[in-house]
């Protein structure tokens, strides 16, 4: 369902200046710093490269390019008819083009609620990162509740959503 709709979703992707997003491909995280940046010590670079191509075969799934560099994954697993859980990764780089990438994560959403009927969208935020709390926030995502020593390195998290 999601890998013939994909195509819809890169349409209405916001353009950005020598910028351009990519179906999600396995092959994009040998030159993407961002997985190798991720913070989390419980889990090895190789795992989190499995996870992130475990993830991206349950919903549409992209990859934003700058300068023909990857500067950020994202994507939305599919739970159930309705519900899809968001996750991402981004490189430091990414922090150059904050209203770039916010509103091209805006659009993804808003584009897979409509285009997958969906009448919930979730998150896992990890409590002690303010930074992606507040742009979790800026994405429409409103916290519902704590899930203690919910992340692989045993961190609190926050559950948040967008109805």
């Amino acid at each position: 369902m999601f890998l013939t709709n994909i195509d819809k979703i890169l349409q209405a992707m916001p353009d950005v200046n020598n910028g351009y997003y990519l179906p999600f491909h396995a092959s994009h995280l040998d030159n993407f710093k961002g997985i190798i940046e991720y913070d989390s010590k419980a889990i090895t670079l190789e795992d989190r490269k499995q996870l992130l191509v475990n993830q991206s075969a349950y919903g549409p799934s992209v990859t934003a390019f700058v300068n023909s560099r990857p500067v950020a994954v994202f994507g939305l697993m599919f739970h159930w008819k309705g519900v899809g859980e968001a996750w991402s990764v981004f490189a430091e780089e990414s922090r150059r083009y904050p209203i770039a990438m916010t509103k091209g994560a805006i659009a993804f959403f808003d584009i897979c609620q409509i285009l997958f009927v969906l009448h919930r969208i979730q998150i896992t935020v990890k409590c002690n990162d303010q930074r992606a709390v507040r742009w979790a926030k800026a994405l429409k995502f409103i916290e519902e509740g704590v899930m203690v020593k919910y992340s692989a390195d045993q961190e609190d998290t926050f559950m948040m959503r967008r109805t």
